[in-house]
């Protein structure tokens, strides 16, 4: 009489294959968990991705053989894969104490303009390197980005990559409802194209807010938000913060047009264009909830007092970094506008930032 095989504990201290004794829990999913475990044979810590039955075990294996596949500074490698007796499938994979990219939000929930740009553009070298080999990753966004030792962006999570054998689009095994292309949702499956309509999305979330579509979604419920994005009505300039740049903007709805065709047509294109922005400053959400500008030179403030009729005023200010002398900026600071003239003095403030153009 054959016996069935005794589900494993999973908590810390269990030591898979007396080898890797987990130490703490780093992630959970429907598929399973991530955890942080400890090597005993070589003495390294290895994030172990601890896979679910259900599904085919050459299925799940599969994510080990592509993150194996590859080695790649903007790429996460798996080192290791194993099957448990309970049919659990087992990945050993680097692990990054830093953890992912959306840890640099700020109280705004969103990351300032320098970071999400470097962040793309590190990623995007890493999904180069995936189509090169007719890889599509399927699964961008940035709790699959991650910070490496040297602040890079490594993408991560390869539990739903399409395998092509010319490059031409596959079928997927599932996909991410919140940045599902068109194409996907229409069955045509996904492709290099695929990845950058995600990646476009994914940098609006970084720019925006990290929760900018799920509130999309639950407001407008699943079949709606899918419609909104098939027809590109979904975002548009007016969802960006005046202080995002208008070339970041289009860059953006380019990578997320519903037409293929009219998309970055690769990775390389799009890392070259987001490659060829540069800005002077940028703003952030300080600690209090206020909007801060910096470049190298100063930070920057500004004060709003509204008031009915024309008695809104606008102060704005600037820090010199290196002597703390803060000083008035006359040019965007004035008295007795109307609501609307302060809020487009403001703009032009947040503006003169980016650009370099404060006096």
């Amino acid at each position: 009489m054959s016996l069935a095989p005794v589900a494993m504990p999973i908590t810390n201290g269990t030591t898979f294959y007396n080898k890797y004794r987990l130490v703490r829990p780093i992630g959970r999913g429907s598929f399973g968990e991530v955890w942080l475990a400890q090597d005993q044979a070589v003495n390294h810590e290895y994030a172990i991705k601890v896979l679910n039955a259900g599904i085919g075990i050459d299925q799940r294996l599969q994510e080990a053989q592509v993150g194996h596949a590859f080695t790649h500074n903007n790429l996460v490698r798996v080192h290791q894969a194993d099957v448990a007796t309970d049919d659990k499938v087992v990945i050993a994979m680097d692990y990054f104490p830093d953890g992912s990219i959306t840890t640099l939000a700020n109280p705004g929930n969103f990351l300032t303009l320098p970071t999400a740009l470097r962040t793309v553009i590190d990623m995007l070298q890493g999904l180069e390197h995936l189509h090169l080999h007719n890889f599509f990753h399927n699964d961008v966004k940035p709790q699959n980005i991650l910070r490496g030792p040297q602040g890079q962006a490594k993408l991560a999570d390869y539990g739903i990559v399409g395998i092509s054998t010319n490059g031409a689009a596959v079928q997927p095994s599932s996909w991410y409802v919140l940045h599902a292309a068109p194409e996907t949702v229409a069955g045509n499956g996904i492709e290099a194209r695929t990845d950058i309509f995600q990646t476009g999305l994914t940098l609006f979330r970084l720019l925006v807010g990290l929760g900018a579509l799920e509130a999309k979604f639950n407001s407008l419920g699943g079949a709606a938000y899918t419609n909104a994005l098939a027809r590109g009505s979904l975002i548009n300039r007016a969802e960006f913060p005046p202080f995002i740049p208008n070339a970041v903007c289009r860059a953006v709805m380019k990578a997320i047009d519903p037409d293929p065709a009219k998309r970055f047509q690769s990775a390389l294109e799009m890392r070259r264009a987001l490659e060829k922005l540069s800005f002077a400053g940028h703003w952030t959400i300080d600690a209090t909830g206020m909007l801060s500008g910096e470049d190298v030179r100063h930070t920057y403030r500004f004060e709003h007092t509204p008031a009915g009729g024309a008695n809104a005023c606008v102060a704005a200010f600037k820090t010199n970094r290196t002597s703390g002398r803060e000083t008035r900026i006359s040019q965007f600071s004035s008295k007795n506008l109307s609501n609307a003239e302060a809020n487009k003095l403001i703009v032009s403030f947040l503006k003169a930032v980016v650009e370099g153009k404060v006096p």
